[in-house]
C-alpha cells in the first residue's frame, strides 16, 4: 500500500488556506492553493487508518454490533469552515480526517469514550468535547476525541484525527439533518437555513435527550419542548417530507467485502439517484483521483454531491451514512417515540 505523503510545509499549508478565503486571490493562486489542500487532505489517510484500527478494536470490545467508519472531510466543507472561522488555520484544522463509531446506546458511547481515553496508545489525546453532557445550540450530540498521530511513520507526526462516538439515536438525528440539507439546499448542519427547520431539529434533539435521560440544550433545559415539536412537525409536514426523500440506489460494487474497502458515493438530488463505486485498499490512489475529479464537478453543480469513505461492507456503509441514501427510517422510529414522551 502506497500512502500519500505531505508535500508542502505546514507554513505553505497555512498560506494555502488563507489564499482560498481571500477575495483578492487570483485564480492561479487559488488553483495552486487547492493543489496544496488536496495533498494535505490526502496525506491524512494513513494516520486516519492507524486510528481507525485502534477505534475498531476498542468499539468491538464495548459493543460487538458497533459500526466503525472513516472519512476525509470534503474540500467544500474545509473551505466553508475556513470562511466561517477566519482565525482557524488550515494546518491546525482538527477534523480533516475523522473516524466514527456508532454504538447501540448512550451508555455504550460513554463507556467507549472512557475505554479509549484510558487506553494505552502511542497517539496523543489532544482534546475532548462531550456534546452529550453539553449539547451544541443546534442540538448536535456526540463525544469528540481529537488525537495527534504519534506512530512509526514520522512524516505524519502530530497529524490530527478526530474520533466521533455516537449512540444510534444521536446518529439518526445527525444524519436526518444532513438529509434535509441535501434535499432542500440548506446548511442546517452549520445552523444556516430556514428557522423552522433549525428549530425543529433543536426540539427533536431535546426530546431525544429525554429518551436517553441526558441533558437538553442549555437554552431549552427548562422548556416544555414537546408541544413546540408537535407544532413544528405539523407546520413543516416533516414526517411526510422525510418519507418523500426516497432515493433509488444504483450500485457498482465488487462481490467481495474487504475489511478496508473505500466507497465513492455520488448523490444526484435532482434525479434522486446515488451511485456507489467500491475500491479495494490497493486501489486507494485510483479512488482518490476519481474523488478529486468528481469534487470539481460538485463545485459547479448544486444538485450533485460526492464523498469518499471507508467501511467494512455495504451494510455498514448504509448504516453509517444513511443521509446519502435518504434513509430516515431510524430517525422516524425515534421521532415517533420522542413525540409521545414528556420530561420526567
Amino acid at each position: 500500500m502506497r500512502w500519500v505523503l505531505p508535500e508542502a510545509s505546514k507554513k505553505s499549508v497555512k498560506r494555502a488556506g488563507e489564499i482560498l478565503i481571500d477575495k483578492e486571490s487570483t485564480e492561479e493562486q487559488k488553483l495552486n492553493a487547492m493543489e496544496i489542500l488536496s495533498n494535505w487532505r490526502a496525506a491524512h489517510a494513513y494516520p486516519m487508518h492507524a486510528v481507525l484500527m485502534f477505534l475498531r478494536r476498542k468499539s468491538l470490545e464495548v459493543d460487538n454490533s458497533s459500526i466503525v467508519v472513516q472519512r476525509l472531510k470534503r474540500t467544500p466543507s474545509i473551505v466553508r469552515k475556513l470562511k466561517r472561522y477566519p482565525q482557524m488555520k488550515l494546518h491546525r484544522m482538527q477534523d480533516i480526517s475523522g473516524c466514527r463509531s456508532v454504538v447501540k446506546s448512550v451508555k455504550k458511547a460513554e463507556e467507549l469514550s472512557l475505554s479509549i481515553i484510558n487506553s494505552r496508545t502511542r497517539h496523543n489525546l489532544h482534546k475532548i468535547d462531550n456534546y452529550i453532557e453539553n449539547p451544541k445550540a443546534s442540538g448536535y450530540r456526540s463525544i469528540h476525541l481529537v488525537y495527534k498521530y504519534n506512530g512509526d511513520k514520522h512524516n505524519y507526526k502530530d497529524f490530527f484525527v478526530e474520533i466521533q462516538l455516537r449512540s444510534r439515536i444521536q446518529h439518526a438525528w445527525a444524519t436526518a439533518v444532513e438529509i434535509v440539507d441535501a434535499f432542500t439546499k440548506q446548511a442546517l448542519k452549520s445552523s444556516h437555513g430556514k428557522q423552522d427547520w433549525i428549530d425543529f431539529f433543536r426540539y427533536v434533539s431535546c426530546q431525544f435527550s429525554i429518551l436517553e435521560s441526558r441533558p437538553k440544550i442549555k437554552e431549552l433545559s427548562n422548556a416544555d419542548t414537546l408541544p413546540r415539536l408537535i407544532s413544528l412537525e405539523k407546520k413543516l409536514n416533516a414526517i411526510a417530507r422525510f418519507k418523500a426523500f426516497a432515493v433509488s440506489a444504483q450500485y457498482m460494487t465488487k462481490k467481495n467485502d474487504n475489511k478496508s474497502d473505500f466507497f465513492l458515493l455520488e448523490l444526484d438530488s435532482k434525479k434522486n439517484e446515488i451511485l456507489v463505486s467500491q475500491y479495494s485498499t490497493d486501489e486507494l490512489n485510483i479512488a482518490t483521483e476519481k474523488y478529486l475529479e468528481k469534487e470539481n464537478r460538485a463545485r459547479h453543480e448544486n444538485e450533485y454531491d460526492v464523498v469518499l469513505v471507508a467501511a467494512k461492507s455495504v451494510h455498514d456503509l448504509k448504516t453509517a451514512y444513511p443521509n446519502y441514501f435518504a434513509d430516515s427510517k431510524e430517525f422516524l422510529k425515534f421521532l415517533d417515540q420522542a413525540m409521545t414522551v414528556k420530561a420526567i
